[in-house]
């Protein structure tokens, strides 16, 4: 099964979200799979196919990873694009890695590279996927995105980390939690 570590992000988060990728889809011309609200969550560490016995392990180390990553708050402030705007495949909404952030997905990837997992190339990005392009990005994306400037949403406080099962269909990926493990000293904004 295809599983990944993530943070759930609280409604009203999830919500102000929404009403950025709405903004988006609704100025920008261009064929794009946008995640649905509910499906939004701050990724850690995507794992690909596990073996479902794995979870033991897995809960084990993500147990100690939110342990000793200490509470923190991400300021989700800006649209992005990977790899960039001007040349996007896939828009999120995030903003700057705070140190507990960073230190949950070292431990993280610390421990799954003890298990046998690939090391992760890429630096932690504090970001909520809106969307995945099927083509080129809308000419006009660099400017729209300027123009809405820095977002007014609610920090997101996560109290735990989420294990998911990713199940991909025609209708897009349906997330399924298989375990979460609390953030010690977190506690909701």
């Amino acid at each position: 099964m295809r599983a990944f570590f993530c943070l759930p992000l609280d409604a009203d988060v999830r919500a102000g979200i929404a009403r950025t990728a709405e903004r988006i889809r609704r100025e920008a011309r261009m064929s794009a799979s946008w995640v649905e609200p509910d499906n939004y969550h701050i990724t850690l560490r995507f794992l690909g196919d596990i073996d479902p016995s794995s979870t033991v392990r897995l809960k084990r180390l993500a147990t100690e990873a939110a342990g000793e990553c200490g509470a923190f708050s991400i300021a989700l402030r800006e649209v992005g694009a990977f790899p960039s705007i001007d040349r996007a495949r896939v828009l999120w909404v995030g903003g700057q890695a705070p140190e507990g952030f960073r230190a949950l997905v070292e431990s993280l990837n610390k421990s799954l590279a003890d298990l046998g997992f690939p090391d992760e190339p890429k630096p932690a990005a504090a970001h909520a996927t809106i969307a995945r392009l099927k083509g080129a990005p809308d000419r006009g994306l660099v400017r729209i995105v300027e123009a809405m400037g820095a977002l007014a949403l609610r920090d997101s406080t996560p109290d735990h980390v989420l294990l998911m099962q990713s199940e991909l269909t025609p209708r897009g990926a349906r997330y399924t939690p298989l375990f979460s493990v609390q953030i010690p000293g977190q506690t909701e904004a």
